[in-house]
């Protein structure tokens, strides 16, 4: 009977007999064992000593995922140690040693490799392999200690990735030992990218700032994970997504806009520029704004304008999982925090759920082999995250419990919320563990982005075996049971069944895609009352291509899908459902924001609920709303008196983000405008209704100019005059407002009049330059001193001055409706005793012949135009 020491001592052993007995410890290539075998036993020592060791080694390689490789990868690890013999006696010391070797090299040709290339990891990986992982922080000390030993930038960024290779066999070890959960792991591959990123963005920030003349940096910058970093459940071999957010110190400086694009290159180079040591990340930015189009990093700022304007359905699932993870990482929670409102909306967004729906029947349809697929397949790694992220994105207004970035933290919140049952978490939990260990040991063998089970039936054992599985076959059942179960809670969300809260919304996106046939929706808009679905169809796309040319077209759509499922549902109760219909496409047309104004209906109940009532009254409440659209949300209110209005406005205004300023006040303005017209048209009262508007318009301008005003120039310094029918508070819809600003200060300081001179420009920025959310008022400035050649903002004595010396008629009556509208109350008596003096002061003949010369050319205007007409 042959013995494992004969294949080193017996000189009778044959060759036939050698390969045999080998075939019984699991080698598929018996020849080639034999031959490693007698290769590493070249030396008499080392021969005598592998006849000893061969019992325990030939076990261990018997019970490795694939002997044949294991015996490769030992025989080559071997030839790398010397003197050879004393290693071998070293595993025959320590079997635990051996064992770890063996299961490692058989496991893994990637993890074979490094222990090759550097033989002395096993040393380290034996006393590592039973100790609990360390945390980010000691991480971070032991890469400080290593960079520190070298000088240039190339050689930290080598060591570095020398570093990572250690972490990757310590954290693959471990995993493969059974050391690990798969949580851990993945916080672990995420920890690693952490702070690899973090030491890469500080060494190669020196060099960054040199070149651009700086010693530190003009501003913040964050670094956040993305994907599978964000959420803290990295692969063996994913590439991370980054985004890179930056804020300067001054908006206004293109060169701190500059610098930090270059550091985002600069890092981005640094992380992927592959040398000998390999590279340190794969790295991919196409979820930042623009994608592949757009600039490799973006200010905060624009990063929550693009979402605000352009964001779309997938960008909302991918910014679930953003994580500042280096950098500053207040500026990163900052980030997070502005972009929540981006990503979970107001209402039930469940025609996103069929924009998903079909991003994933395309990618599916793009992959081949998706049943073997345990990420893209039915069944798979992206139907969990998918199920989970349409929970999230739908219900995260109600419920911010269940904003998390990671899918196994986020499906327990799912739980805690009451959005799923225990069921369902036990069963996804439980399928996410076993798709994303397949994918590892996938991954794990050649350090490949791969999630497709090989087609060969040796591999595939092999493969059964590293994930503890007995036979190929065992893993297949395994793999289908928990495929067909998720299979079937993901059709739960995102399958299309009549009856369900989300089916109306995703059948009108479909029509509206053109995915569903004119048959189909001409019988789904029957099923609504509709007596020429034909024609409401039509009436449908023309409020479809009311939103062609808005920033976002997907977002536009799942608005009005999700809107027009709630519409339909209401026009049930209404005597002329198809007139209604045609109406609202009408009042759309005449709002002239048709994505703004769908999200307004969508967003707010009670306002859609009396639309539709007040469209179905007949045609005059209909010619209203057609002819004033602004009058729409004031059908709600009943305003306050004047004094509880300005302590209501002064509180709206009080708290807003400083990146939302000039859409906000925009936004506050139309909101309390529509209210003001529609409690007027009700009561009839004129008068109070140019009280209210100029109420309104104070209380803007007051927040604008106080927005505007520099740390130079306080309130005590300027005070803003109303002219005209705000000076008089009788401002119409439509009228421009009359401003005139006047401040206190030597008229020869060349700083200050600069100074006012942009705090006038930028108030009339802040409410007359054009956002998505219009204009807020325009700004006429026509009516200051010297009018149009005359400075924005006029020194107190020179405006004095100009009074008394060469003020005109025309003005002093114009000057009759001043009112100081905010700004120093002092300046304010000044400039009022200055302008009752100039306006009511001695008496001048000439008044009565001008007048008389006015009231002439009003008369002559007034006859050309009704003879035109």
């Amino acid at each position: 009977m042959i013995s494992p020491s004969d294949l080193f001592l017996s000189p009778d052993l044959t060759e036939e007999q050698a390969r045999s007995y080998l075939q019984t410890f699991g080698f598929r290539d018996a020849a080639a064992a034999d031959e490693h075998l007698q290769a590493m036993a070249d030396e008499p020592a080392a021969r005598e000593v592998l006849a000893a060791l061969a019992d325990p080694l030939l076990d261990a390689l018997r019970r490795a995922p694939d002997p044949d490789a294991a015996l490769i990868g030992f025989s080559r690890y071997v030839a790398t140690r010397y003197p050879k013999a004393m290693f071998l006696r070293y595993l025959i010391d320590d079997p635990r040693a051996l064992g770890l070797l063996i299961e490692v090299l058989g496991t893994s040709p990637f993890l074979s490799e490094i222990l090759i290339r550097n033989p002395e990891y096993l040393h380290w990986l034996v006393s590592q392999v039973d100790r609990s992982p360390p945390e980010a922080a000691d991480l971070l000390e032991e890469i400080d200690e290593l960079i520190d030993r070298v000088q240039d930038e190339a050689g930290h960024l080598d060591a570095l990735k020398r570093f990572k290779r250690r972490e990757l066999l310590r954290i693959a070890a471990r995993d493969i030992l059974g050391r690990e959960t798969l949580g851990s792991v993945t916080e672990q591959l995420s920890d690693l990218a952490d702070v690899m990123t973090a030491e890469v963005l500080r060494i190669v920030e020196p060099s960054v700032l040199a070149n651009a003349g700086l010693d530190r940096r003009p501003g913040t910058f964050v670094v956040l994970g993305m994907g599978k970093l964000g959420g803290r459940e990295l692969n063996y071999s994913s590439d991370i997504d980054l985004i890179f957010v930056y804020e300067p110190d001054d908006e206004q400086d293109q060169s701190a806009h500059t610098c930090f694009q270059k550091l985002g290159r600069a890092l981005f180079s640094a992380m992927t520029e592959f040398t000998d040591e390999g590279y340190v990340y794969r790295v991919d930015l196409r979820l930042r704004p623009m994608g592949k189009r757009g600039n490799i990093a973006y200010s905060l700022r624009e990063h929550v304008q693009y979402y605000d304007t352009w964001g779309e359905t997938f960008e909302r699932f991918a910014l679930i999982k953003a994580r500042p993870m280096a950098g500053d990482l207040a500026l990163g929670r900052r980030f997070i925090e502005l972009v929540q409102p981006f990503l979970y909306r107001k209402y039930l967004d469940h025609a996103a759920l069929e924009e998903i729906f079909r991003y994933k029947e395309r990618a599916e349809k793009s992959h081949s082999d998706v049943d073997r697929d345990v990420k893209v397949g039915p069944g798979g790694i992206r139907e969990i995250e998918l199920f989970t992220q349409a929970l999230q994105l739908t219900y995260g207004a109600e419920y911010p419990l269940v904003r998390e970035a990671n899918t196994l933290a986020s499906l327990r919140a799912l739980l805690a919320a009451g959005l799923i049952g225990e069921q369902i978490r036990d069963d996804l939990s439980r399928a996410y563990v076993l798709l994303r260990t397949v994918e590892h040991r996938l991954q794990i063998v050649h350090e490949q982005q791969t999630h497709v089970l090989a087609r060969v039936e040796h591999e595939l054992e092999i493969c059964a075996r590293r994930l503890g599985f007995a036979h190929a076959e065992a893993l297949q059942a395994e793999l289908k049971i928990h495929r067909d179960r998720v299979h079937e809670i993901y059709g739960l969300v995102f399958e299309r069944r009549a009856g369900t809260s989300d089916f109306e919304s995703r059948e009108i996106f479909r029509i509206l895609s053109g995915e569903a046939s004119q048959a189909e929706a001409v019988e789904f808009l029957r099923g609504h009352h509709l007596t020429d679905p034909v024609g409401a169809l039509d009436v449908i796309r023309v409020l479809d291509q009311a939103t062609s040319l808005a920033p976002s077209r997907s977002t536009a759509r799942n608005v009005l899908s999700n809107l027009l499922a709630a519409l339909l549902d209401r026009l049930g109760q209404c005597a002329r459902p198809d007139q209604v219909l045609i109406r609202l496409e009408q009042v759309t047309e005449r709002t002239g924001a048709a994505a703004s104004f769908y999200r307004t209906l969508l967003e707010n109940d009670a306002l859609r609920n009396l639309l539709v009532s007040t469209l179905d009254l007949g045609n005059l409440p209909a010619a209203r709303l057609i002819r004033f659209p602004e009058l729409l949300d004031s059908l709600l209110f009943t305003l306050p008196s004047l004094d509880p209005l300005r302590s209501r406005y002064e509180s709206a205004l009080a708290h807003v983000d400083p990146e939302d300023r000039r859409n906000h006040i925009r936004r506050f303005k139309a909101i309390e405008e529509f209210k003001i017209l529609v409690e007027a048209v009700s009561d009839g009262s004129l008068t109070d209704l140019q009280q209210r508007l100029s109420l309104l318009a104070d209380i803007c301008v007051e927040h604008a100019a106080e927005w505007s005003t520099s740390p130079d120039h306080s309130r005590s310094d300027w005070a803003i005059v109303a002219l005209g029918k705000l000076g008089g508070r009788e401002l119409t819809v439509h009228s421009d407002l009359d401003l005139v600003v006047i401040y206190r200060g030597d008229p020869g300081d060349g700083h200050t009049f600069l100074g006012l001179q942009r705090f006038v420009e930028e108030l009339e920025r802040c409410l007359e330059e054009p956002t998505d959310e219009g204009v807020a008022y325009h700004i006429d400035t026509r009516l200051r001193p010297e009018g149009k050649k005359g400075a924005l903002a006029m020194p107190l004595d020179n405006f004095l001055r100009y009074l008394s010396t060469r003020a005109e008629i025309w003005e002093r009556l114009a000057w009759t409706r001043c009112r100081i509208l905010a700004g120093s109350e002092t300046l304010a008596r000044e400039v009022d005793a200055a302008v009752q003096g100039f306006v009511y002061g001695p008496w001048d003949p000439r008044v009565p012949k001008y007048m008389t010369n006015i009231r002439r050319r009003m008369e002559r205007e007034l006859g050309d135009r009704s003879g035109r007409q």
